[in-house]
């Protein structure tokens, strides 16, 4: 990796295209998109305006797709029935559960011209780093740099550091971060600081975040926490002070899903995106075999399954098997 120490790798995958950004040799960030044929941020569509959500202030359009959005502000004289050019500012979601949230979206000038938006590879050019694609026949530079520990971190909300843990939490109204660990309270709250803003950055959380730190008496301890938090936190965001009960909030612009979000909306379509990308970099002959959970078969389309044919020139077999575990595939 010395000749890439600063910048994008790509992977274009099955069902899922992947970004890590370099720094200093060392993992900074991960973004994750996948083909849900939901609109981006940025896109401008013909939608249908179908109903009123709060009478003369927002609404629910019907994009061309069929996918609803919710539209704020409403536009001036819009009726039920008619067309109307909007902008998605925020993708839609799904929250654990698989409670879904509606993309939201503007009114745009009728002269801005309809188009899909940008997606992950447009977004991380326009950043101004480096992007070097990477491919299932190179050596797996996105596990050599710790793409599976990150992701693992994003599935199960859980990230452990020298002396303690944060513990982040999904919820309909923000994401939560708990901080625990066996460390006097000053200490452990000095090195939370730290991994929380590195974290932040490296699962691409925005939105509205609140921090639960332990409890801080001394006005000059909160002081010094928030300065180290501001040190490292490197993506656009406001904070509070942290009060007195040790709960500190951060809030940033928030457009798309979180890897949180993404990684936690469906363990099963993670185990098959997971396996998918296994089975393109498996250097067998013949039939490719994949053992798999039924939930997990389930998400494995034919769609997905006839790329993955593409890619490798093998025809792939998939063998539902009741006493796999969800994250335990296999591919032969």
């Amino acid at each position: 990796m010395a000749e890439f120490t600063q910048g994008w790798l790509y992977e274009a995958g099955i069902g899922e295209n992947r970004a890590l950004r370099i720094e200093q040799g060392e993992l900074a960030q991960i973004r994750v998109e996948r083909a849900d044929g939901r609109a981006r941020p940025g896109a401008i569509v013909e939608a249908k305006f179908i109903r009123q959500w709060i009478a003369g202030k927002s609404g629910i359009v019907t994009l061309p797709d069929g996918e609803e959005a919710l539209l704020q502000p409403l536009p001036d004289g819009a009726t039920e029935g008619a067309m109307v050019r909007v902008a998605i500012v925020r993708a839609a979601m799904t929250e654990r559960g698989g409670q879904a949230k509606r993309a939201r979206a503007r009114p745009a000038d009728e002269d801005r011209p309809v188009g899909s938006g940008p997606d992950l590879l447009a977004e991380i050019e326009a950043t101004g780093l480096p992007v070097k694609p990477v491919h299932a026949h190179d050596p797996d530079m996105l596990a050599q740099l710790g793409w599976h520990e990150a992701v693992e971190q994003a599935e199960t909300g859980r990230i452990d550091f020298e002396g303690g843990s944060l513990l982040i939490s999904l919820t309909p109204a923000m994401t939560l971060i708990d901080v625990d660990g066996p460390l006097p309270s000053f200490e452990l709250a000095k090195r939370a600081a730290k991994e929380i803003a590195l974290a932040l950055v490296r699962l691409d959380i925005g939105g509205n975040i609140g921090v639960d730190f332990p409890t801080l008496q001394a006005k000059g301890e909160r002081a010094a926490i928030t300065a180290i938090f501001d040190d490292h936190m490197t993506a656009k965001c406001e904070r509070t002070a942290i009060n007195g009960f040790g709960f500190l909030q951060i809030v940033s612009r928030k457009t798309r899903p979180s890897v949180l979000e993404i990684m936690q909306a469906s363990r099963a379509t993670n185990a098959a995106l997971k396996l998918l990308r296994q089975a393109e970099r498996d250097r067998g002959n013949g039939l490719l075999r994949l053992a798999v959970h039924p939930a997990v078969a389930n998400k494995l389309s034919p769609t997905l399954l006839e790329e993955l044919a593409k890619r490798t020139g093998r025809t792939p077999s998939v063998e539902p098997q009741g006493d796999i575990s969800i994250d335990g595939g296999s591919v032969a």
